[in-house]
């Protein structure tokens, strides 16, 4: 019989995940506020400057499937607690550069400590959740990414205001190696049993049974979809706002907000709305998020101000916020215990190739267009509809990557 966390742990856990995908979400967009700073102590250049923004994602996308095996080889407490530490004492050193090459590595340094972050983080919420709860478990821990978002602008931008960049990111590394440690002490095991299964992490992952678990190259196919369309809207949307609608700079960045609270609101119901009608039949929302997408880009792509512009993008985050809870949603399901991890690890690989991929392609669009905007847009509804396909593809409830594996759950 599977026994998980009582009600109080679970708040608790599910409390520390939530701040540590905050900070995760704050100090990876806080460089964006604090490379003008820098770039005037520095004296970087354009393409330093963007290089320093864009280190952290190739890092961070190299250490996803080795994050992942990871998680599964020593157990989601060692690799949550080891990850949050480490990234957060390169957020610290950051504090403490010196020149653009210093910055540069402590950047790639600090992508890979958090690369084990997320797949740690949905092991730990399938050993602590029972299957009917990490619906909003998962969609609750994803959401915490658009408050990151928000603080990762705002009181970033606030916070080098008053302290100075280096002052800012000293912060927020030393708070980040305080909540490890709560991960530490929070998700230590409870029963000798827990203690004794705990210890099993460390025997053989069956790591080649990865890409044969049913559905998981339709899964990350949609994943790497799916971040064509968010990361090319995060992207292009300021610049088209600015540029083709002549829209103010702060009230570009202000408008702009607005999806990011909608979709915190949005990933809570899409979680609560997986585990109280959609058991088994994930799939369907994550079609009807991408058919949505599909049609708001579309009357996003022809509305004629920006208040409809903007009430289309909201409209388009919500649907988001759909496809994207139920990914990781289905793999905490369905897939072998053992590989939870190992999976999650490689989906968000592809959502981060995605990442690189999505605003060059947009970019080259725009280009080959003559500076039209109509064809990216396209590009996003084509994406969205190729994903609603895949969606409807998945088989629902294959939870075995081949015949005669026993998928085994310890008790938590």
């Amino acid at each position: 019989m599977e026994m998980y966390a009582s009600r109080n742990r679970k708040m608790m856990i599910m409390g520390l995940l939530f701040f540590g995908m905050v900070l995760s979400f704050f100090d990876r967009v806080a460089i964006n506020v604090a490379v003008i700073p820098m770039g005037q102590e520095f004296h970087l250049t354009t393409s330093q400057t963007g290089l320093l923004v864009s280190i952290f994602f190739i890092s961070y996308s190299l250490m996803q499937p080795l994050g992942g095996w990871m998680t599964d080889k020593f157990g989601a407490r060692v690799m949550i607690t080891f990850s949050l530490f480490s990234w957060s004492l390169f957020t610290l050193l950051t504090g403490f550069a010196w020149s653009f090459v210093s910055l540069l590595f402590i950047r790639f340094i600090f992508g890979l400590g958090e690369g084990p972050f997320y797949p740690s983080s949905m092991s730990t919420i399938r050993d602590h959740f029972p299957q009917k709860e990490r619906g909003r478990a998962n969609s609750f821990f994803l959401s915490a990414q658009n408050i990151g978002g928000i603080l990762g602008t705002a009181l970033a931008a606030a916070m080098v205001a008053a302290i100075g960049w280096r002052g800012m990111f000293s912060f927020a590394g030393i708070l980040g190696m305080i909540v490890a440690f709560g991960f530490w002490f929070i998700l230590k095991p409870q029963r000798t049993q827990d203690k004794l299964e705990g210890s099993k992490k460390q025997n053989k992952v069956p790591l080649k049974l990865l890409l044969r678990i049913e559905n998981i190259w339709k899964i990350i196919s949609f994943k790497f979809l799916s971040n064509i369309i968010n990361y090319g809207l995060i992207t292009w949307m300021p610049i088209y706002l600015v540029k083709e609608k002549g829209v103010d700079f702060v009230a570009a960045g202000s408008l702009l907000a607005i999806p990011y609270i909608i979709g915190f609101l949005m990933f809570n119901v899409s979680g609560w709305i997986l585990d109280k009608f959609m058991a088994g039949q994930e799939k369907y929302l994550a079609a009807a998020g991408a058919l949505a997408s599909a049609i708001f880009l579309y009357f996003m792509a022809n509305a004629t101000s920006i208040a409809m512009i903007i009430t289309f993008l909201t409209l388009n985050s919500i649907a988001l916020s759909f496809f994207g809870t139920v990914l990781y949603t289905i793999i905490i399901k369905y897939s072998p215990k053992e590989l939870t991890g190992s999976a999650s690890g490689l989906v968000t690989f592809a959502g981060q190739i995605a990442g690189a991929v999505s605003p060059s392609a947009i970019g080259l669009i725009i280009s080959v267009f003559k500076g039209s905007y109509n064809a990216a847009f396209w590009f996003l509804v084509v994406s969205a509809l190729v994903g609603t396909v895949i969606a409807l593809s998945i088989k629902n409830n294959s939870a075995h990557p081949s015949e005669g594996y026993e998928n085994k759950t310890a008790a938590v």
